[in-house]
């Protein structure tokens, strides 16, 4: 039965091949690709100083774990997770750039700029995504819910991942004007 034309019960259907569609179109993106490379490597050094600075202690200048600290604008219940989390972060920030200046990005016919400068903007950008999303994310997780910070990290990456890519493939890496190439 159909009311004024339209039917009764709503059935919208998606070619099965719609799916597959997306992920083909996704695979041929090289650059995301190269891009994933790059995030997942950033990730294992991120996760590898962290392992080795707060769980390990290699380095005994750190305070003990859980020792509370008063910064500036606020308090922090473990400043040892706090200032690993820090140095992590900085660590996989400079893997991740050579890694997408050397490699991701290398086919792009990108806007000249100096190998200094595109650092200092990387980095710059990195300040929110790294340093504030991930850290901020794996610091709420682990001291104020209790989540183990190995299982918080992917929460944080994951949550800094969309902006990053935006940033570096939107105007760290910018194409120059009239560039034709898809990756």
């Amino acid at each position: 039965m159909e009311l004024g034309g339209l039917p009764t019960r709503a059935t919208a259907t998606l070619p099965a091949s719609a799916g597959s569609n997306i992920f083909e179109r996704l695979w041929r993106q090289h650059t995301l690709r190269r891009f994933v490379v790059v995030g997942a490597t950033g990730y294992v050094i991120y996760q590898a100083v962290l392992f080795l600075m707060y769980d390990l202690s290699l380095l005994p200048l750190l305070p003990a774990k859980e020792t509370h600290a008063d910064l500036l604008l606020f308090t922090h219940s473990d400043i040892r997770l706090f200032v690993t989390t820090l140095v992590a972060a900085e660590l996989s920030i400079v893997g991740a750039f050579v890694g997408n200046n050397l490699w991701t990005f290398r086919d792009r016919d990108v806007v000249y700029s100096p190998v200094l400068t595109r650092f200092v903007k990387y980095n710059l950008k990195a300040v929110i995504s790294t340093m504030v999303i991930v850290t901020g994310v794996v610091n709420v997780l682990t001291v104020g819910v209790g989540l183990y910070h190995m299982l918080a990290v992917p929460v944080g990456v994951l949550a800094g991942f969309t902006w990053n890519w935006i940033w570096d493939a939107q105007y760290i890496w910018q194409r120059a004007k009239g560039s034709n190439e898809t990756g």
